[in-house]
């Protein structure tokens, strides 16, 4: 036996002798946990995210729209939301979502006493790893009501 498995056995049992049976039922709850957590990560899909427009248009090609979140910055992927609709497809700050998953959208002032006014567009979705997406447009309500509208288009 390796020298690390002698001395974690080594350590349960004296922990046992002197602790009690509360420890024992908490040293065998704790690894099940853990691998419990690590299952449920590897059975997760990984996130598709892309850097730049040209890795999303060498892929899926010319979008059907784009919604520009802020304008100062429109030729970047985080400002941007692309929408494939024949592949079901939506971009939105450079992570790949599904268009039929959106069940919402909405503006929201994001505010609080001590803040200005910052607005985003709330997305919520069907899927449970992703059931908010949140995308910052700054601080005019009204662009954040037109971009909400222009998403909110999309939705089938």
């Amino acid at each position: 036996m390796k020298r690390i498995t002698i001395i974690v056995v080594t350590a349960i049992l004296l922990l046992a002798c002197f602790a009690g049976v509360g420890l024992i039922l908490l040293l065998l709850v704790f690894p099940f946990a853990y691998y419990t957590i690590k299952f449920k990560e590897k059975r997760e899909p990984p996130k598709v995210m892309y850097a730049t427009i040209e890795d999303v248009e060498s892929k899926y090609g010319e979008p059907d729209d784009v919604v520009v979140l802020d304008a100062s910055r429109a030729n970047e992927l985080p400002c941007l939301v692309l929408f494939y609709s024949a592949q079901d497809v939506m971009i939105a700050a450079g992570e790949e979502l599904r268009i039929s998953d959106m069940t919402s959208v909405m503006p929201k002032n994001m505010a609080t006493p001590y803040t200005i006014d910052e607005y985003v567009v709330m997305i919520t979705t069907k899927n449970p790893q992703r059931p908010t997406i949140q995308l910052g447009v700054g601080y005019d309500g009204g662009l954040a009501t037109d971009i909400a509208a222009q998403i909110y288009a999309h939705i089938g």
